[in-house]
């Protein structure tokens, strides 16, 4: 990467208009240059290096699976929290240790660093991920893809120009008991499918309140730079690592937790792509503790021809067909319960099941083998940035009080 590349300041991408996280990596050494580096052909990896960025919650679980794979190698970790990156260090087992990072830009400085992971908060995702991009490292980018509407526009676009390999957090694509529903449901085994269900039930922590003296006084320098310019809401330094996730600055609240990944399980069984119609309703009606985003929560996605429900509550634990998280199809001749647990056809004479599977290693397995094969990995940037779209669209709804409509959309050669 340039040293003009390196320079990039990190506020460029954390403003308040979306449209500068993937323009501002791009504009350092400019989109075409950045093109015509990357439109090279690039030789086989025999041995694929990667850098983790965060190393708590999902970051200490792909640190440990890209372990397990053959072949590749955790060479560098980024992580701001000292406390995070003390123990997460203790989890990386594997050969020497790796280099260590405070600043992500000099993270992908590191030599012979072939792609990031990406697990940070979502607010982050984007400038993180155009930052790679203009750097020539493939990309393991969680889900939700980007924070923002505007940010997928952008992003699509860069990264449409580069031939980085990009596989999106969407691990149940790689999962043995997920692709035998598809291929069920994709044969015609419920005949006709044009209603299905995706939802989430749990019960959530209320937060705790925002401490005074030292303690919040010593947490301040840390959530400064976490947060850049934004706002820091009043959480609690035990609350912060998690809790972000409820506020709309950080967060998509529970449609970007559980909804993303599971929207896009209904959105591959029914091969959808651009909702006609998006509504939504609900509210803060138990967890009245500060955080933004609702804790009880319904959108409807109209297809034209067929519907999507979704459904999140953060105060109780039983959810849609008795399951707490999952997704239901719904054909004329049946109808399959989908989870991570397996799944299983209800109303039907066949009664078929399946167990669950391992998803995680053999996804993470699938993006190395893509970058080393230059292939298509299962998750491509393309199937996460639509999926994330229904979690941005349904908060959309909700939050204006009002019916989205297709023709309000952006457009969708740029959703690829």
């Amino acid at each position: 990467m340039t040293s003009s590349t390196t320079s990039l300041n990190r506020r460029q991408f954390l403003g308040s208009s979306a449209r500068n996280a993937a323009q501002a990596a791009a504009g350092v050494v400019g989109l075409s240059q950045v093109t015509q580096l990357q439109a090279r052909p690039r030789p086989l990896v025999e041995s694929v290096q990667v850098g983790i960025v965060g190393l708590r919650n999902q970051g200490q679980v792909l640190a440990q699976a890209f372990q397990q794979v053959a072949g590749c190698r955790v060479a560098a970790v980024c992580e701001i929290d000292e406390a995070v990156l003390q123990t997460g260090m203790r989890q990386l087992t594997q050969g020497a240790q790796p280099a260590v990072y405070l600043d992500y830009r000099q993270l992908l400085d590191h030599p012979g660093l072939d792609a990031v992971v990406i697990a940070t908060p979502d607010h982050q995702h984007a400038w993180m991920a155009a930052l790679a991009c203009a750097a020539g490292k493939s990309i393991y980018l969680e889900v939700p893809t980007t924070h923002t509407l505007e940010e997928g526009e952008q992003l699509a676009r860069m990264l449409r120009n580069s031939t980085v390999t990009v596989q999106t957090g969407l691990q149940h694509r790689s999962g043995a008991h997920y692709l035998s529903a598809m291929e069920l449901l994709h044969s015609g085994g419920l005949g006709e499918v044009r209603y299905a269900k995706a939802w989430a039930c749990l019960q959530r922590q209320k937060l705790k309140p925002f401490p005074t003296g030292e303690e919040s006084q010593s947490s301040q320098s840390f959530q400064q730079a976490w947060s850049g310019d934004r706002p820091v809401p009043a959480l609690a330094p035990s609350e912060w690592h998690f809790h972000w996730r409820w506020f709309w600055n950080y967060g998509s609240g529970e449609l970007g937790s559980w909804g993303v990944p599971l929207l896009d399980v209904a959105r591959w069984g029914l091969k959808l792509e651009h909702p006609r119609k998006v509504s939504a309703s609900g509210g803060l009606f138990q967890l009245r503790d500060g955080r933004e985003t609702p804790d009880t929560l319904s959108v409807q996605y109209d297809f034209g021809d067929c519907m999507l429900l979704w459904e999140h509550r953060q105060w109780s634990h039983r959810g849609i067909e008795g399951r707490p998280q999952g997704v239901a199809f719904y054909g004329e001749r049946g109808t399959l319960i989908l989870d991570r647990s397996g799944w299983k056809v209800y109303d039907h004479g066949s009664g078929a099941t399946h167990s669950s599977s391992e998803m995680q290693t053999d996804h993470v397995r699938n993006f190395v083998e893509a970058i080393r094969q230059r292939e298509q990995p299962r998750a491509p940037f393309e199937a996460g940035l639509l999926s994330t779209r229904l979690c941005h669209l349904g908060n959309l709804a909700y939050r204006q009080g009002a019916e989205w409509r297709e023709e309000s959309s952006i457009s969708r050669e740029t959703l690829g």
